[in-house]
């Protein structure tokens, strides 16, 4: 009997060891997995036991899992190129308007032209940006924006310009681009109307303010505006007549947000949604 406890040790210390050896490849190849490397697989002997049980199972989820990847990776290509080629189509739309534009000496034709191209340039911008982005759902608020705001600048400014601009927007807030495209489109409403009327100096602040909301029932609040001239005192946005100030409303309604209007030192549009 003394002769077989060591070998009964030994046994038992080999399975020790066998056990630890086997739940380490396992524990290797789930990792690889995760890092999307789907090229390792693990043994499976012919023992018959619990771990090529396991083993084998996860080699087919790793077969699984390598083939849906591959689905996902080349349904995103073929959504990049889509709005790649959304992107080129408005970008040609834009230059034809701008051949259409150097054929007229009209100023009047030549800013509604202008006023054009800015609003298709506001959507092809989201889609340059989801086809640069690695997600192709969501948009960087404050990078939007920011970008949003310089074109339009660039488009309007007058000789030596003295406009700045105020962003408050909370870091790493995004929107889906059925929100971002109604949104963009009021900013270059709202900025480009304080850059042709608010400083008749040339001279100003705009403000472009987006924050989670702490009023109750709504979750975002924007506010864009400018410490310029003000609006007319009998100005009412539902009876404007200009184009801008319709969309301003319409894509206000859109969203479903709530718009309101502060004329205290300048104009102040504030939505929440």
């Amino acid at each position: 009997m003394a002769k077989t406890v060591p070998n009964k040790r030994l046994e038992s210390e080999q399975l020790s060891d066998y056990n630890r050896q086997r739940s380490d490849e396992i524990l290797q190849v789930i990792m690889s997995y995760a890092r999307m490397d789907f090229s390792p697989t693990l043994r499976v002997n012919s023992e018959g036991d619990v771990f090529d049980a396991i083993s084998a199972g996860i080699n087919m989820l790793g077969e699984e899992l390598e083939i849906s990847v591959v689905t996902i990776q080349e349904k995103e290509a073929l959504l990049k190129e889509v709005h790649h080629r959304v992107k080129n189509n408005l970008q040609i739309v834009s230059s034809l308007l701008n051949l259409q534009a150097s054929c007229s000496t009209d100023p009047e034709f030549t800013a509604l032209i202008t006023e054009c191209k800015n609003r298709i340039m506001t959507m092809a911008l989201i889609h340059e940006m989801l086809y640069l982005s690695k997600d192709l759902s969501r948009i960087n608020t404050k990078l939007y924006f920011t970008r949003l705001c310089e074109n339009i600048h660039s488009a309007f400014r007058p000789a030596s310009s003295a406009i700045v601009f105020d962003f408050q927007i909370e870091e790493f807030l995004t929107f889906d681009s059925e929100k971002m495209i109604p949104l963009g489109l009021i900013v270059n409403e709202v900025v480009s109307n304080s850059i042709k009327y608010a400083f008749p100096g040339n001279s100003g602040t705009i403000l472009v303010s987006v924050q989670s909301s702490e009023q109750a029932g709504t979750d975002f609040e924007i506010v864009l505006g400018d410490n310029g001239v003000g609006l007319p005192k009998n100005f009412a946005i539902e009876e404007a007549e200009s184009l801008g100030m319709q969309l301003i409303a319409t894509l206000t309604q859109q969203l479903d947000a709530q718009l309101e209007i502060d004329r205290k030192d300048g104009t102040y549009y504030r939505l929440t949604f």
